[in-house]
């Protein structure tokens, strides 16, 4: 059950929180969410977790990535670029493992591409990923390094129940990092 709702919690997540917010109208987050939306946000079962927890671990998220304040908005889309290509690509190599209902996967992995297109076809992007810009590359594979250790614990965990739990928890982590981005983002558009 709880594995269900990771990838319908990140479609959610990804779908209402970077589409709205960069989108020039804003459309408010709480309009979009319907009834099933809420449901899929529903918290993991503190039992879960807590039987869970000495499988926790760092990934040791990339601390520059936390603060979007310091980017120029091209350099924090490609920031935003390298985090939702490193989630699509934790789902389309693990999420068949059996975990998940193929559909599922599906519809997360459909979602997170349109989000990839969406944030390419933001201006901004090309020309940071074009510039070279070496802090930008740095950070961007500090973003795979990070990814890195998520595969390999899930690899090591044998993709294990609790593996997945954890990583759970580090993807809404994660996500959080995206909505401060995408936030800062949308302050950065004038209205038209």
């Amino acid at each position: 059950m709880v594995h269900r709702q990771l990838p319908e919690t990140v479609l959610l997540l990804l779908v209402s929180s970077t589409i709205f917010s960069l989108e020039s109208k804003r459309i408010p987050f709480q309009l979009w969410m319907n009834r099933e939306s809420l449901q899929l946000l529903k918290p993991l079962p503190s039992s879960s977790v807590q039987q869970c927890l000495a499988h926790r671990k760092n990934f040791l998220l990339p601390q520059q990535s936390v603060s979007p304040h310091q980017y120029q908005e091209g350099q924090a889309l490609a920031v935003l670029h390298e985090i939702l290509q490193q989630i699509f690509t934790l789902f389309q190599t693990h999420g068949t493992m059996g975990i998940w209902e193929e559909n599922h996967i599906e519809k997360v992995l459909a979602a997170l591409h349109r989000q990839l297109e969406y944030v390419e076809s933001l201006g901004g992007l090309n020309t940071a990923q074009k510039s070279g810009d070496s802090s930008a590359q740095n950070l961007r594979l500090q973003i795979k390094a990070y990814f890195r250790r998520i595969h390999d614990y899930l690899e090591n965990q044998r993709y294990s129940s609790c593996a997945w739990i954890i990583v759970q928890i580090e993807l809404h982590r994660c996500m959080s990092f995206v909505f401060r981005f995408t936030t800062w983002l949308s302050r950065q558009d004038p209205d038209p």
